[in-house]
C-alpha cells in the first residue's frame, strides 16, 4: 500500500498543476477599463507593490517599485443572489500595457475574524474558487479613470450561467486583485478586498446594530506661550468629517468631540474652520453627542494624584463648550473613553450621573467567549447598582487607521462587521466601533463606510443610546454577564499634583479680581485644563504650567502700588492718599490694606475698591498717637486675600502735639510764670526794706 501511495504522488501533482493552469486560462469576467493617464499625477496609490516571488503566501518579496500601484476607488459593498460585485480599481505600472495583466481571484469564505485578519496581510492561502485575468492593453478606462471589474453571482434558483460565481453560502469571500507580468510572471502590485454575499434577515430577524463613535479631535490649539492656533494639517480632517456627516444623514451615530478642538475651530480666523463647526452642528440631526472632558485626560491618574476637582472642572467645561459651539447638550449619562478606568474613576463618573460606559476591550479582564461580544454587560464596581458597559471592539477600532487606501479600509471594516453579524445572524445584537482620537478622517473613507451602512441589509447604524437598549449579555445559566476591570497602574498621562493645585488656587484668587464677563478668566481656566491633556508628555505639561504662571504674573504686573515716599501730618487727624495705577484694559477689583503700629485708622484699615480707571486714589483717615516719623505699609491683595499683588512702605511724619503734651507744657509754663512773679515780688520787697533801714 505504501508503494502504491508513493506511485500516485506524481499523478496527483500533475493533476493539481493542470487544475491551476485551467483556472488561470478562464477568460476575464465582465468589462474592464484602464487607469487614465492623469492617474500618474496622483499621490502613490494603495495596496501592495512588489517585485515578484513564487511563494503564494507572500507576494511582497523583492524590491518594491513605487511606479507600480493598485488602489480601490469603489466597490459594491453587498451582493445578493443574481447580483454582481463591481470593482473600480486605480492601477498604475511602469510596464507597457500589453506586458501587464490584471488577475482577479475569489477565495472561499472566511468563517472567523482571526481568519479574516489573516487575509489582510497576505493573499489567502487556500485555493481560489475563481481566477480571471486579462491584459491592460485589452482594457479601457471609465469616466473616473479606473479599471472596471465585474463579478456576477449566480442566483441559486435559476439555471447556472457562465461565468457567474457559484457561492454556496452567505458570508465574506476574499477577492484579490493583482497586477502582474503577462503569463503569470512576477507580481507588480495587489490588494485584497472582500465580496460580502448576503440576503436580508429572515422574517423576525434583525440586522447587527453598529454604534459608530467618531471623534472630532486635534492636538491642543492652546500653546505654552498663550497663543491659540489650530495646526493647519489638523483642520482638513475635521472638515472632511463634517462634510461626510452632512452627505450621509441616514446613518445614526455618536459624535465624540474634544471641546478644546471645537473651541479652537470657533475662534479661528480662518473662514473654513468656522464653517466646519457649523457643518458639525448641522450633521447632528438624529445623532448623539457624547459627553467628554475639555481635553482627553487619564481619569485614574488624576484621581490617584488627588486632583478630583480637576476632573470635575474638565467635565463641566467640556459640556459647556459643546453646548455653546454645537448647540447640543451632551448626554452626561453615557461616557466614552479610549483609556483605562479604575474603581475610583468609575465612582467619580457615577457621581456625575454617568451610568453607561463605553470602554476599550483591553480595559477588562479577559473573557472566554466563543464569539464577539456585541451586547451590553454589567461592570463589577462594588456598587448597589452596577453601571452598564459596552466594550469598544479592538479590531474595529484598529480598522480606522493603518491603511493608506481609505476606500479599501472602509470596505474591510464593513466585511469585518459582516463576519460579526454571521456569528449570530438575525439576533438582536449591537457592536461599538469607536475610532481612536488619533484617527484622521477622510471623505473617501467616511463616504464609503457610511454609504455601505446606509445600504446594508444586515447592518444598521445606531447611536449609543440605541446600542445600550440591546438585550444585555447573559451567561450560560441565564444570569447577567458581569465583567471586571483589569488591574492597572495609573499612567503618566496626568498633571503634576502640587504645581497643579497651586495653579488652581492662584486662578481662583485671580478670578475673584475680574468682572463676570471678563474672557480672561475663561482663557486661564482653559490654559490650566489643557496642561492636563493626555496628548502631552511630562515636560510639555511643565511648560504649560510655567506659561500659566507667566500669564498671571504678566497681568498682575499691570497693577502698580504706590512708591515709597514721605507724608507729613500737621494735625493730629489727617488723610493718607493711596494712588493705584491700573494699566490693564479691564476693570479690576482688589483689596487695599494699610498697617502701622503708631497710627490709628478711624475709617478702617481695609478697603475693597474697583479700579475702573487708569489712576484710582483711595484716601484713608489716620490719627497720629504722637509726633514723629512712623512707618506705614500698604498691601494690595486679591479680594479673597490669598493673592498678593504688591507691597509698598510709606513714612508718615507728624508735627502735631498730643493733648497730654499740651497740658503738661501749659502747666509748666504757668508754674514758671508764677515762680517768676513770686520771685520778682520778693526781690522788690527786699530792696525796699534795705532802703528803710538806717545806715
Amino acid at each position: 500500500m505504501g508503494r502504491a501511495a508513493r506511485g500516485l504522488r506524481p499523478l496527483r501533482r500533475l493533476l493539481a498543476v493542470l487544475a491551476i493552469v485551467m483556472a488561470l486560462a478562464v477568460p476575464a469576467v465582465g468589462g474592464h477599463a484602464l487607469a487614465a493617464p492623469e492617474e500618474a499625477k496622483r499621490p502613490p496609490a494603495t495596496g501592495r507593490a512588489g517585485g515578484g516571488g513564487d511563494d503564494p503566501g507572500d507576494n511582497t518579496s523583492g524590491t518594491i517599485n513605487p511606479d507600480n500601484r493598485v488602489r480601490l476607488a469603489s466597490q459594491t459593498p453587498w451582493v445578493g443572489p443574481g447580483q454582481e460585485m463591481v470593482l473600480r480599481v486605480m492601477a498604475r505600472t511602469n510596464r507597457p500595457p500589453d506586458q501587464v495583466e490584471v488577475a482577479v481571484a475569489v477565495y472561499r469564505r472566511t468563517t472567523s475574524r482571526s481568519e479574516f485578519n489573516r487575509t489582510l496581510g497576505s493573499r489567502p492561502r487556500t485555493a481560489p474558487l475563481s481566477v480571471t485575468s486579462t491584459t491592460l492593453s485589452d482594457l479601457t478606462t471609465d469616466a473616473g479613470g479606473a479599471v472596471l471589474i465585474r463579478l456576477p453571482v449566480q442566483d441559486p434558483g435559476r439555471t447556472p450561467e457562465w461565468p457567474r460565481l457559484r457561492l454556496s453560502e452567505e458570508g465574506v469571500y476574499p477577492v484579490r486583485v493583482e497586477l502582474r507580468e503577462v503569463g503569470g510572471g512576477a507580481s507588480l502590485a495587489d490588494l485584497v478586498t472582500h465580496l460580502v454575499y448576503v440576503a436580508p434577515p429572515s422574517q423576525g430577524g434583525r440586522p447587527l446594530g453598529v454604534a459608530l463613535v467618531l471623534p472630532a479631535h486635534a492636538p491642543p490649539a492652546v500653546q505654552p506661550d498663550g497663543r491659540q492656533e489650530l495646526a493647519p494639517d489638523a483642520a482638513e480632517p475635521l472638515g472632511a468629517l463634517a462634510r461626510s456627516l452632512i452627505a450621509n444623514p441616514a446613518v445614526p451615530l455618536t459624535l465624540a468631540p474634544t471641546p478644546e478642538t471645537l473651541q479652537a475651530l470657533s475662534r479661528s480666523p480662518r473662514p473654513d474652520d468656522g464653517q466646519t463647526v457649523k457643518q458639525l452642528a448641522q450633521g447632528l440631526t438624529g445623532r448623539q453627542v457624547g459627553a467628554g472632558t475639555y481635553v482627553p485626560v487619564d481619569l485614574p491618574s488624576l484621581m490617584a494624584a488627588g486632583l478630583d476637582t480637576e476632573a470635575v472642572s474638565q467635565l463641566d467645561r467640556g459640556s459647556e463648550v459643546i453646548n455653546r459651539t454645537l448647540g447640543a447638550r451632551p448626554d452626561p449619562g453615557t461616557w466614552v473613553t479610549d483609556g483605562p478606568l479604575d474603581a475610583a474613576a468609575v465612582q467619580r463618573l457615577r457621581q456625575q450621573r454617568s451610568d453607561r460606559l463605553v470602554v476599550p476591550e483591553s480595559a477588562f479582564e479577559p473573557a472566554d467567549l466563543p464569539i464577539t461580544l456585541a451586547q451590553p454587560f454589567e461592570l463589577d464596581a462594588r456598587a448597589v447598582r452596577r453601571p452598564q458597559v459596552m466594550a469598544a471592539d479592538a479590531g474595529l477600532s484598529a480598522g480606522f487607521e493603518g491603511s493608506d487606501d481609505p476606500v479599501l479600509a472602509a470596505h474591510r471594516m464593513l466585511a469585518d462587521l459582516a463576519i460579526v453579524y454571521f456569528d449570530r445572524p438575525g439576533r438582536s445584537r449591537s457592536v461599538v466601533a469607536a475610532a481612536p482620537r488619533t484617527w484622521r478622517p477622510t471623505t473617501a473613507f467616511l463616504d464609503a463606510l457610511l454609504g455601505g451602512l446606509a445600504t446594508s441589509p444586515i447592518l444598521a447604524g445606531s447611536t449609543l443610546d440605541t446600542a445600550f437598549a440591546t438585550p444585555p449579555a447573559t451567561t450560560a445559566s441565564g444570569a447577567p454577564l458581569v465583567r471586571r476591570l483589569a488591574a492597572s497602574k495609573p499612567g503618566a498621562a496626568t498633571a503634576p499634583a502640587a504645581p497643579t493645585r497651586d495653579a488652581r488656587r492662584r486662578l481662583v484668587s485671580f478670578s475673584s479680581m475680574l468682572a463676570a464677563d471678563n474672557p480672561l478668566d475663561e482663557q486661564l481656566e482653559e490654559f490650566l485644563l489643557v496642561s492636563q491633556s493626555a496628548d502631552l508628555g511630562a515636560r510639555q505639561r511643565s511648560r504649560y504650567l510655567e506659561g500659566f504662571e507667566t500669564q498671571i504674573a504678566r497681568e498682575l504686573d499691570q497693577i502698580d502700588v504706590p512708591r515709597s515716599r514721605s507724608i507729613t501730618l500737621t494735625a493730629r487727624n489727617g488723610e493718607i492718599p493711596v494712588t493705584i495705577l491700573n494699566k490693564t484694559d479691564y476693570p479690576v477689583r482688589l483689596q487695599v490694606q494699610i498697617v502701622s503700629d503708631k497710627l490709628e485708622f478711624p475709617g478702617g484699615a481695609v478697603r475693597h475698591i474697583d479700579l475702573a480707571r487708569r489712576n484710582t486714589t483711595e484716601r484713608f483717615l489716620v490719627e497720629a498717637r504722637a509726633s514723629g516719623a512712623f512707618s506705614l505699609r500698604v498691601n494690595l491683595v486679591s479680594p479673597d486675600g490669598a493673592l498678593v499683588l504688591g507691597r509698598s512702605r510709606l513714612t508718615v511724619r507728624s508735627t502735631a502735639a498730643s493733648g497730654v503734651g499740651v497740658i503738661l507744657s501749659a502747666g509748666a509754663g504757668g508754674f514758671l510764670l508764677l515762680w517768676w512773679a513770686s520771685h520778682h515780688r520778693r526781690g522788690r520787697r527786699s530792696r525796699r526794706n534795705r532802703r528803710l533801714v538806717p545806715a
